[in-house]
């Protein structure tokens, strides 16, 4: 990670991915951080590792996140439906935005 390009946030989408259309980028900041129940693991190094090489090789493509938007008023304007590494791996790199779907936002 001391050797990670911090200096552009890269998110690839290549080829035609469901919801790529769709893709918004929002700050990070305005994602709750997402949690797992009791005793389940916090990460699996088997999606990890890949979400980080994908933010490096323009040759490796990302979904878009899924959020959902909070209704009532919180410090957080989203909470994460899918995406939970892609979340934590951002947020490691210090990436500043993420990109996501926003339903009912077409």
């Amino acid at each position: 990670m001391d050797r990670f390009d911090r200096g552009v946030a890269r998110f690839y989408f290549y080829g035609k991915q469901p919801d790529t259309d769709r893709a918004q980028v929002v700050d990070l900041a305005s994602v709750k951080p997402p949690t797992r129940a009791d005793g389940v693991p916090l990460f699996k190094k088997y999606k990890l590792v890949p979400v980080l090489f994908a933010f490096t090789s323009p040759k490796c493509s990302l979904p878009p996140g899924e959020v959902a938007r909070l209704s009532e008023p919180h410090p957080y304007l989203y909470r994460l439906t899918n995406g939970f590494h892609r979340y934590y791996a951002s947020a490691a790199v210090e990436y500043p935005e993420l990109p996501v779907v926003i339903p009912g936002s077409d």
